[in-house]
């Protein structure tokens, strides 16, 4: 069986129902953090693919097995982090779809980001990864891609009740307890051996 090659190419607005199906992937994909990951319209999508369309520093890719859509990136060149001169491109959304893995679309959509690294003068190549996605944390962990920081988010209003003293506690301030009470007997229970 010969393999067929992955095309990448800007995306365009024909291909809005794709992306947003690839959107709604990503976000079952994170499902288990679900209070932290917003949701988008089709309208807002289609409204940032023409808003990237027109910025000289983002790219909104998809990667093609024949001419059909497999994967998607978008990228950004901007600083490495607020407060360094160094430039890096930011691949965010980086998706394959389920029956296009292990076929090199994400390694396409990859060379796809060093080749707009190298347009812009951009010497590093940035990702964020779900942290329950293991197989996608290996698969960049191969490709040299190392941690810098764990980046966590909260809804404002989450945050707001938190910090004005409400004592009222979530499943996960339980679930968290649970484990650090789990990992106390534990560490009692090795002592003890």
């Amino acid at each position: 069986m010969t393999r067929s090659s992955v095309a990448v190419r800007d995306a365009r607005p024909q291909d809005l129902l794709v992306l947003m199906t690839m959107w709604d992937e990503l976000h079952e994909m994170g499902s288990l953090m679900e209070r932290v990951i917003p949701t988008s319209t089709e309208a807002a999508v289609l409204e940032r693919l023409e808003r990237v369309a027109q910025d000289p520093d983002s790219r909104a890719l998809v990667a093609t097995i024949d001419g059909e859509v497999a994967g998607m990136a978008v990228l950004t060149a901007t600083a490495y982090a607020l407060l360094f001169d160094e430039r890096a491109v930011h691949a965010d959304y980086v998706h394959v779809r389920d029956r296009f893995r292990r076929r090199g679309v994400g390694k396409a959509l990859l060379a796809a980001a060093v080749s707009f690294a190298d347009e812009v003068g951009a010497e590093h190549v940035i990702t964020s990864v779900l942290p329950q996605e293991r197989d996608t944390q290996r698969f960049y962990a191969r490709l040299g891609f190392g941690p810098v920081v764990m980046r966590r988010s909260v809804p404002v209003a989450v945050l707001r009740r938190r910090l004005s003293g409400a004592t009222a506690t979530s499943l996960a301030d339980h679930l968290v307890a649970r484990r650090r009470s789990l990992r106390r007997v534990r560490a009692v229970a090795r002592t003890a051996d």
